[in-house]
């Protein structure tokens, strides 16, 4: 599965979903990434690993999309294994990524 934006791109394959670019929408222009989210959870993988060490920048709005679209859905599938893998390059992720592990407890955050 693919969703592409004009500054972003969502791919979901083998159970790793990435997201890559800049996501600085709207709050309702983020309906399309969250119904994206939604076919992913009806998957209902075993494990989910959501790589977003090339996305540079992702507002508030976005934010709140991953995390009550994606994660608190996710966390809701009985014994799936989550991860994030993120990039020190951005600041945003190095700030932001680790408040997740509060939502979601068995979800291993990565740095690289």
């Amino acid at each position: 599965m693919e969703l592409e934006g004009e500054e972003y791109k969502v791919t979901y394959h083998d159970e790793v979903l990435t997201i890559a670019g800049k996501l600085s929408l709207m709050v309702e222009d983020y309906q399309e990434i969250e119904d994206f989210f939604e076919k992913v959870i009806e998957t209902e993988p075993s494990t989910l690993t959501f790589d977003i060490r090339n996305l540079e920048y992702l507002n508030s709005s976005g934010i709140k999309t991953i995390c009550v679209g994606l994660l608190l859905e996710a966390d809701e599938i009985e014994g799936l294994d989550m991860k994030i893998l993120c990039s020190n390059r951005f600041t945003w992720q190095k700030e932001t990524v680790p408040t997740f592990e509060d939502l979601v407890e068995n979800m291993k955050i990565e740095f690289e």
